[in-house]
């Protein structure tokens, strides 16, 4: 079951039979339905997850109390609420399911223990640390530097699962623009 996450660790950096077993015997598997939440804001983040299958969202809720969503994850994917996690305190944003999914889960200390133990552990989560903030850093970029327009023709190029798997209003937030702006940018193109 975990051989995805095997493989996408293979893709960062070729992983030993011997460091694999290790991983694999304190990961945990968490089945979650549509609309359930995997952290919600005020919770602590206890660990990392990784996506096997299923769709899910990062989303806070503005003094407003609009939602504003600021991640989706696919298939392959690795999340966390890293400030959460690393200081110990209350996630400002929340994560839900948007399909049925399943998610792979390992829990902060038993992480620590093998980036304490491990040099193969430390290089491999700094690699996917480094991977999830340049993808975090382009988002920014995306929402500063680019008009809507431009917002959604470089999704359309560069991701299409969004256009394809998540529901208009929370492509709207995402872009930074209302549906009924997203709806006529969709029309006109």
């Amino acid at each position: 079951m975990y051989l995805p996450l095997k493989n996408t660790f293979d893709r960062i950096l070729k992983i030993t039979d011997e460091d694999w077993e290790i991983f694999e015997s304190i990961l945990e598997t968490k089945k979650l339905k549509k609309k359930e939440y995997l952290l919600r804001q005020g919770q602590i983040c206890r660990g990392i997850f990784f996506l096997y299958k299923g769709c899910l969202r990062t989303f806070y809720i503005n003094k407003n109390g609009k939602e504003i969503s600021t991640s989706f994850y696919f298939e392959s994917d690795f999340l966390r609420e890293i400030e959460s996690m690393a200081n110990n305190k209350p996630s400002q944003k929340n994560i839900q399911a948007l399909e049925e999914s399943t998610v792979f889960y390992i829990d902060k200390a038993k992480l620590t223990d093998l980036y304490e133990t491990s040099n193969f552990y430390q290089k491999l989560g700094r690699m996917i640390l480094e991977k999830l903030t340049i993808s975090e850093q382009k988002y920014a970029s995306l929402l500063t530097a680019h008009s809507p327009k431009e917002r959604y023709l470089y999704v359309l190029e560069n991701h299409p699962r969004l256009i394809e798997r998540i529901p208009l209003q929370y492509l709207a937030s995402y872009l930074g623009i209302s549906r009924e702006s997203l709806s006529r940018i969709r029309k006109r193109i």
